[in-house]
């Protein structure tokens, strides 16, 4: 298993327009993250019940979106789920199709956070976004149970399918660790 460093994290900066972090641990009353030449946008978990904190000092859920800001003049923030699963920016260039991306994170099943209706409200948001002739690209942790099938879409998919807007890396540094659950004796692709 690879480890990204700090030398990682500054590279994807470095070379992104847009950032996506999920399961932030964030508190609500929390100090947005900073990082120069980016707008952070955040939707952290509320606190409804202090007990759900399974240590005082942690949080769990939460998602951000990191905006370089040569992009500023052209997102807007288009909805935040109020329970911290979500956040949908809208992004218009002239001349470019509408996009709208979703990053979600979604507790996983047993969670005492988890929304049986997380999914239906995702579909409802679609359902709104066809409607206004828009892009969707969903992007974070859905904790889907995929068994021994890749719970992610390889990046080489999206040079044939994301908008001309969008220039896309494929050099990404292999970060992706074997990972354990219960749906598939132990072992998750």
């Amino acid at each position: 298993m690879k480890l990204i460093t700090s030398s990682h994290i500054q590279r994807l900066f470095d070379d992104s327009d847009v950032v996506a972090l999920i399961e932030t641990h964030l508190f609500p009353d929390e100090t947005p993250l900073h990082m120069p030449g980016f707008q952070c946008l955040q939707n952290p978990r509320p606190v409804f019940d202090m007990s759900l904190v399974r240590v005082a000092v942690k949080h769990n859920g939460g998602v951000v979106v990191f905006v370089n800001d040569s992009w500023l003049d052209c997102v807007s923030l288009w909805k935040q789920s109020t329970d911290g699963t979500r956040l949908w920016l809208q992004f218009q260039r002239s001349g470019a199709a509408q996009l709208f991306l979703a990053v979600v994170y979604a507790p996983p099943k047993g969670s005492p956070y988890a929304n049986e209706s997380l999914f239906d409200n995702i579909a409802a948001e679609v359902g709104m976004i066809q409607d206004l002739g828009g892009n969707i690209l969903l992007a974070g942790d859905f904790n889907v149970r995929t068994s021994a099938a890749n719970d992610y879409v390889d990046s080489h998919y999206f040079a044939d399918h994301m908008p001309d807007m969008f220039p896309l890396r494929n050099d990404f540094p292999e970060v992706l660790p074997e990972r354990h659950n219960s749906n598939n004796g132990g072992l998750k692709g």
